[in-house]
């Protein structure tokens, strides 16, 4: 873990810090402060509370607080569900990856979906490696040409807008989403069932994977207790599987992590922006830009 210094407290990031280091002098990743004039007394509270929680008894004890208990990472197999989800990297594969990212369906069939942290210096020469594995791209390196945020993330970093959506570049005349298929974007949905949790730390060349109950921290944030969420693993995509979608191997993306402290204190308990309007407005922003 790297901590990062926000006043008194230490904020664990899901962000890469080598990542940062990429972006040159003067351009790391802004360590955010709360934004206490917007936010609401309980969730200062909240988040002064699990930070004495994490800091008094540590993340074992915190994640055993949690009534489904800590879920099991493993590595995650080669399959089509998995062939959506990629690691995003700046320039190509021969840079390590930062942060994680996945394909959510669309009209024009090139839309993946991020925490906004992760994508907050824009696209640049950022792209998206679905299915990356062991120094391999199998299906492509795919530039990011735009990127949607919210105006909440981007002038204030508000915790409850920290979720992006992005336009892939065609690659050989194809769209990703013909390539590897996608998620549907799940707008609403119950905050408290089982959810799939995929993808990339910072220091693996493989995809992790865990699946869990989530539930509810705030009435704006999830959580979920999966082992060894660590760097890198910012945008990894929340997903109910089954088929909820046109395809019969479609499953419903309902969150990433991010949100609270920018993914959460410790490797073990993972956050997510709550999936509402205001996110749904902003995917309708992504698929409307003008190609």
């Amino acid at each position: 873990m790297a901590p990062a210094s926000r006043g008194n407290l230490n904020a664990f990031s899901r962000y890469s810090h080598s990542a940062q280091r990429s972006l040159g002098d003067g351009q790391d990743m802004k360590v955010r402060r709360l934004p206490i004039p917007l936010a609401s007394a309980v969730r200062w509270l909240m988040a002064v509370l699990a930070w004495l929680i994490v800091m008094a008894v540590g993340s074992s004890t915190a994640v055993a607080l949690n009534p489904y208990g800590l879920g099991s990472s493993g590595t995650a197999p080669v399959t089509a569900e998995n062939a959506r989800i990629g690691a995003l990297f700046t320039g190509g594969i021969s840079n390590g990856h930062f942060c994680t990212a996945s394909v959510v369906d669309s009209p024009g069939g090139d839309v993946i979906i991020t925490a906004a942290h992760c994508l907050s210096g824009g696209a640049g020469s950022t792209v998206f490696v679905p299915g990356y594995r062991d120094g391999d791209a199998p299906y492509g390196v795919w530039p990011v040409e735009h990127v949607v945020e919210s105006v909440n993330w981007t002038s204030e970093e508000d915790p409850d807008y920290d979720v992006a959506f992005a336009v892939l570049a065609p690659l050989h005349g194809r769209e990703i989403e013909s390539v590897v298929g996608a998620n549907v974007l799940g707008i609403d949905m119950n905050p408290t069932q089982q959810i799939t949790l995929t993808g990339y730390p910072e220091t693996s060349n493989l995809p992790l994977t865990c699946s869990n109950y989530i539930g509810l921290f705030s009435s704006t944030q999830l959580s979920i207790t999966c082992a060894a969420y660590t760097d890198g693993t910012s945008g990894s995509p929340w997903v109910v599987p089954g088929r909820l979608g046109k395809d019969h191997d479609e499953g419903t993306v309902m969150g990433v992590i991010g949100g609270f402290e920018q993914g959460g204190y410790t490797p073990d308990i993972s956050y997510s922006v709550y999936f509402d309007d205001s996110v749904g407005t902003l995917y309708q922003q992504a698929v409307t830009l003008v190609r």
